[in-house]
């Protein structure tokens, strides 16, 4: 990492600077770009001055790198909701902080007295905000400087904490969904392990010292049952490397990511999912910048960083790229198959009738319901699979053992 001087304006047209560590100028101007920063001018900064205090306002990823706060998904929510309805009955912002601070423990806590110290040392919340950017998102702190210049810091709040909370609440359906099909396949791999492990070794020695000749299928299993007592842990470590190193790549290089969560998309039945999960993301975040005043390309680059999935994020700077050329949003959009057309048509229908931001809820609104149908069409269709899969590999492991038997007794009664 190379620390770079940065100055620039915020989404509010502000003045900024600071000092930023990234990989090159241009990572550096990307980053930038996510946390709401224009007219960006950057040069490498001297090892001597990386701590340079004469530059005012630090950028948010340097200092947060000391902090190292986070808080659950489920915590910034209720934090958010409680923080708006505070700040809606008329506490002040600090006295209502010292509140929420008293049912808080650990991190959390930790994460609401820095809060009030920085507001004690003059940063408005927004900034405050911005030095934990691994709690607070760059569209989370763009939202809520804006809302802060035009005094309606509360509907900033609750807005967010509405789509916390939705969010979780999607995901956690998604989760339960998925939560029996996968204790299923689970429990299939582990009697299969069983079988194959302690069982079927004790029918070999039977097999062998009846010395009988034996159905291709047992043969099969007795060859897969003796190879996993002998190079089973090796596979396993195998397995296990070869999974975490490719999850290390799928996270850090961007290329491999992106290609991976562009595979995720073509999925069957888990890719539509996916693909509704971040449009739901996406035309909400975006609503609420747009609401808020943040300009149109802006908005489209800090709701990137609400969406999950790498395709997403490049759809957008792509995107973005053709809106700055003046193409209208809708069309912009169609650069990528990844965003579905009838978001597109959305969009296209709040351009024509000046509400863009009320289409975006709306689109929202749609997107959530669909996943929310999917889900629950998906489940009649997910068990039968698996329970065909559990019968065809369970069964026929009983099967491939007692095959022999079955032909001993034949054999017997002849």
């Amino acid at each position: 990492m190379t620390s770079f001087r940065w100055q620039g304006t915020d989404v509010l047209g502000l003045p900024q600077n600071g000092i930023l560590e990234a990989k090159s100028a241009k990572d550096a101007k990307f980053k930038l770009a996510g946390l709401g920063i224009s007219g960006v001018l950057i040069h490498r900064q001297s090892k001597l001055g990386a701590h340079d205090e004469s530059l005012g306002i630090q950028s948010n990823a340097s200092k947060s790198a000391s902090s190292g706060l986070r808080t659950s998904k489920k915590k910034l929510g209720i934090f958010c909701r409680q923080l708006a309805n505070l700040l809606q009955a008329g506490i002040p912002i600090i006295d209502a902080l010292d509140l929420l601070n008293e049912g808080a423990k650990n991190e959390h806590a930790a994460l609401l007295r820095s809060l009030k110290n920085s507001l004690q040392d003059g940063l408005k919340l927004g900034e405050a905000m911005a030095l934990h950017p691994s709690v607070f998102a760059p569209y989370f702190v763009s939202l809520v400087r804006c809302e802060e210049v035009a005094g309606q810091l509360h509907r900033a709040l609750a807005n967010l904490a509405d789509h916390l909370e939705q969010s979780q609440s999607l995901r956690r359906k998604i989760r339960q969904s998925l939560l029996q099909p996968s204790l299923i396949l689970s429990t299939a791999v582990l009697v299969t392990w069983l079988l194959l492990t302690f069982v079927m070794p004790e029918f070999t020695k039977m097999y062998n010292q009846q010395n009988q000749q034996l159905p291709e299928i047992t043969l099969w299993v007795i060859g897969l049952s003796t190879h996993l007592q002998t190079h089973g842990v090796s596979v396993l470590l195998l397995f296990t490397t070869s999974a975490l190193a490719a999850t290390a790549m799928i996270k850090k290089v961007e290329s491999i990511g992106l290609h991976f969560d562009r595979l995720l998309l073509h999925l069957p039945l888990l890719g539509p999912v996916i693909q509704q999960s971040n449009t739901v993301d996406l035309s909400r975040t975006l609503a609420a910048m747009l609401t808020a005043g943040v300009p149109l390309n802006e908005g489209l680059t800090l709701a990137g960083t609400a969406c999950r999935n790498a395709a997403f994020r490049d759809a957008l700077k792509q995107t973005t790229a053709a809106t700055e050329n003046g193409s209208p949003l809708h069309q912009a959009m169609s650069v990528s198959a990844c965003l579905p057309e009838s978001f597109r048509r959305i969009i296209r229908l709040g351009e024509e009738t000046g509400k863009l931001d009320q289409m975006l809820e709306h689109a929202s609104v749609i997107y959530r319901e669909d996943i929310q149908r999917t889900v629950d069409n998906l489940m009649p269709l997910i068990e039968p699979i698996v329970m065909l899969i559990l019968g065809v590999v369970v069964g026929g492991l009983i099967l491939a053992m007692y095959l022999p038997i079955f032909a001993m007794g034949t054999l017997l009664q002849t």
